[in-house]
């Protein structure tokens, strides 16, 4: 029997991928470290020791979770984004419903490490998913990144509203329930079909590294490291430094942390129009000297109005710097699973030396000095980016547009 013929025979759509269960995950992040954000105080009070031993906990954890990130990016390479994101997910889901319930001090220092050393990988691999798809459109990859600030704002505005009705207990509701959002989104992963989700080549932990050094993206790596270092401090001691330097109070700082979340997400949004190499560097720049001064302000103002405005300041201006330069790095990769595990590792370990530094800092001289330490750091981004372009070899010195 004569089969029908090829040219009849109906034609298999290829299948399309998704990023909302990506986009979701950014806000389920962004929830939980507005919480915290918001309740450090509290956190700080029950572990006791003031900040720098909470920045000890925090230094610890994040260590950990920059061994952890280069596993993240492997694991995405191997087994594919949809089956990477779920496995990352149930394992951080499951250290904070633990971590919830962890006494105080021991119990709840050993939570903070191990829920903070788990994070990293889920965060890793949502951008993996996120820059494969996006890495060519910067903008976009921006407002992605945009919804963990809009979770953040949702997280810190529910934090401060449960420490009036709940009280020092309200950061540990807050673990249980971003557990159970955890495990939904781990399902949902893995049902869709999100960007390099399929299985990929067996890498190793240390190729990322490899990459970095190898095509010269070294100071790159650094000016991450700086950002994320800025941006880590902003939230774990801005809201600090206002609730029990500047002297506001429970509101005052929560309204505040929301709002530098909600500027952030609109400053993030609006650099959603952003499509070539040489606009998303200048944004890239203004950022930056944008969040040194408004550390700056929130160090050394006085007046309570003033050191918010900074703090809102500094959020709004740090916040384009993880997403643009992963969209820098990452153009022309489809499976970029090793590249953002190194650039994402780095990026903690400048989390890891934040808490610890302006934790001892702040011990010696006051918790302002440390505020102004994270200014000058964050200054100094544009200048090891300067580093890397001047490397570029562009023979016509055209502008390549980063847009598809």
């Amino acid at each position: 029997m004569v089969g029908r013929p090829l040219a009849s025979q109906p034609t298999a759509r290829p299948e399309t991928t998704t990023l909302v269960p990506v986009g979701s995950t950014f806000v389920l992040i962004g929830l939980f470290v507005g919480a915290w954000a918001v309740s450090i105080p509290e956190i700080e009070r029950a572990l006791g020791g003031g900040p720098g031993r909470l920045g000890l906990a925090l230094t610890v954890a994040l260590a950990l979770a920059a061994v952890a990130n280069s596993w993240g990016g492997a694991l995405a390479e191997r087994r594919g984004t949809s089956r990477a994101l779920a496995i990352t997910l149930v394992t951080w889901a499951v250290a904070a419903s633990l971590g919830a319930f962890a006494p105080a001090p021991v119990g709840l220092a050993l939570a903070i490490v191990v829920v903070y050393a788990v994070f990293g990988p889920v965060d890793v691999v949502a951008n993996v998913a996120a820059t494969a798809a996006l890495a060519h459109q910067p903008g976009r990859l921006v407002r992605i990144h945009a919804l963990f600030n809009g979770g953040g704002a949702l997280g810190a505005a529910a934090a401060g509203l449960l420490l009036v009705t709940l009280g020092a207990w309200s950061w540990r509701v807050v673990w249980v329930v971003s557990a159970a959002l955890g495990v939904g989104l781990a399902v949902w992963a893995l049902r869709s079909r999100l960007p390099a989700g399929t299985s990929g080549d067996h890498v190793g932990l240390a190729e990322g590294v490899r990459i970095l050094h190898r095509e010269g993206l070294v100071p790159v790596a650094l000016a991450f490291g700086l950002g994320a270092m800025v941006e880590g401090g902003i939230t774990t001691w801005g809201v600090l430094q206002l609730r029990e330097q500047v002297g506001a109070g429970v509101l005052v700082g929560a309204g505040s942390s929301v709002l530098g979340f909600v500027v952030a997400f609109t400053a993030r949004v609006s650099v959603g129009r952003v499509q070539t190499r040489r606009g998303a560097r200048m944004v890239l720049v203004l950022g930056t000297l944008l969040a040194a001064v408004g550390l700056a302000v929130l160090a050394a103002a006085p007046v309570t109005v003033v050191a918010a405005a900074g703090l809102v300041l500094a959020a709004g201006g740090v916040s384009v710097t993880w997403p643009l330069l992963m969209s820098d790095v990452g153009r022309g990769r489809p499976r970029p699973g090793a590249l953002v595990g190194a650039l994402s590792s780095v990026g903690y370990v400048g989390l890891v030396i934040g808490p610890g530094l302006i934790g001892v800092v702040a011990g010696w001289f006051g918790l302002g000095v440390g505020i102004a330490l994270l200014a000058v750091g964050v200054a100094a981004v544009p200048l090891l980016l300067a580093v890397r372009w001047r490397a570029e070899r562009d023979p016509d010195g055209s502008e390549e547009p980063l847009s598809a």
